[in-house]
């Protein structure tokens, strides 16, 4: 058993909000006792001394794509001037470009291991991460073994694994009901190899509403839960379908409507967005529009080679704040209890009893910091009560 003492500003992401002159008290990686340092029970064992410092939970990302090899670096410098994600991808770039480099990878186990210690290092405990750049039976279920594998591990952030074989329509298939037919029939191995959720990019150029519902009813029927790439490029209905299947989560969402705002909020689907690709892609979503409504905000850094490349939340957070026009306090919220309910978890996200410990430090007294420094660095960083970082 170990507390932490004379935290100067606790973040709970819960209906308790902010304790000030906090304790917690963490046993056999669990927190088990929660509030003001006066009143903290007595413990023989290990007391950190936080200083006065912030603490929150364990940031969560809530979308990431960290299964890939290669860059886009020229095609990126082609957006900013102009060039359009359908430009592009039409030219050969885009996920096919990535496709490529990354079926010809040596060594991948390492590259996104690395990715992932990256990812711990900044904070963030969970992390939600996809499939979508091999697009081949063997290339895709390898890389949802090669997550879940890497998620056991304890020097790397918890990791929830979505199989996105839907990613796009490789080379070689003249009809995407085709390569819908193969994804479908990888799907019970993709469950069987440690995927957690199943995602399909339903946008235009890729993979219509109703190919997408195929997809995602396979994943479904495979034991998997849902989650969707929604209306990013155009409203294509993704948000509606995900609102219709109860999706987890609904990603992105930079063209939706007042009417999918409404379909979301009335299902409880989680909305994950990401402030840094928004960005990327001169759009936003209608954040205010969907928390006055009550939709769940999850927040994601979207890292992938194509348009973000941070693995670092506390910019997630900032951007959010800056892009989205939301408070520190909501988008802090997203980044953790927002994430959770994203990935249907509780246990994540929070400070409180009965919950992991998985706890972060930062060099800020107050969190009025995550929109000031654009990469505030943590002190220490615990997942199940063990410091790794």
């Amino acid at each position: 058993m170990s507390v932490i003492t004379n935290i100067g500003r606790l973040f709970t992401s819960t209906d308790r909000g902010v304790i000030d002159d906090a304790a917690v008290v963490v046993e056999a990686g669990a927190i088990t006792w929660v509030g003001r340092g006066s009143d903290a029970p007595r413990v023989e064992d290990e007391v950190v001394d936080a200083e006065g410092a912030l603490m929150t939970p364990g940031l969560v990302d809530a979308h990431t794509h960290p299964v890939y090899a290669g860059n886009r670096f020229g095609e990126i410098a082609l957006r900013s001037s102009g060039a359009s994600y359908a430009d592009i991808a039409a030219a050969g770039g885009g996920i096919g470009a990535t496709v490529d480099a990354t079926r010809s990878a040596d060594d991948l186990e390492s590259v996104v291991a690395a990715r992932l210690r990256s990812w711990l290092a900044a904070g963030t405990t969970t992390v939600e991460a996809k499939t979508g750049y091999h697009l081949t039976e063997s290339g895709e279920l390898g890389a949802v073994a090669l997550l879940a594998a890497l998620g056991r591990r304890g020097d790397l952030p918890r990791v929830a694994v979505t199989f996105l074989g839907a990613h796009a329509v490789p080379a070689g298939f003249e009809r995407a009901d085709d390569y819908v037919d193969e994804v479908v029939r990888w799907t019970p191995a993709a469950a069987a190899s440690g995927a957690h959720f199943t995602d399909v990019f339903c946008d235009e150029g890729y993979f219509t509403a109703a190919q997408s519902r195929t997809v995602l009813d396979a994943g479904r029927a495979a034991g998997l839960d849902i989650r969707i790439h929604a209306d990013e490029l155009v409203r294509t209905g993704g948000a509606i379908l995900a609102a219709e299947l109860g999706a987890a989560s609904a990603d992105h969402l930079l063209q939706i409507d007042h009417t999918d705002v409404k379909a979301l909020a009335a299902a409880g689907v989680v909305a994950t967005l990401a402030p840094i690709t928004a960005m990327a892609m001169k759009k936003m979503p209608p954040v205010r529009q969907m928390i006055d409504a009550g939709v769940t905000i999850a927040l994601g850094t979207d890292h992938n080679p194509g348009t973000s490349g941070s693995t670092d939340m506390t910019v997630a957070i900032a951007a959010a704040v800056a892009a989205f026009g939301i408070s520190v306090a909501d988008a802090l919220r997203a980044a953790t209890a927002g994430g959770a309910a994203s990935l249907r978890r509780s246990d994540v996200g929070v400070v409180q009893e009965g919950a992991r410990a998985d706890l972060v430090l930062w060099d800020a007294d107050h969190e009025g910091a995550f929109a000031w420094s654009w990469g505030l660095k943590p002190l220490k960083v615990w997942r199940g009560g063990s410091l790794v970082a």
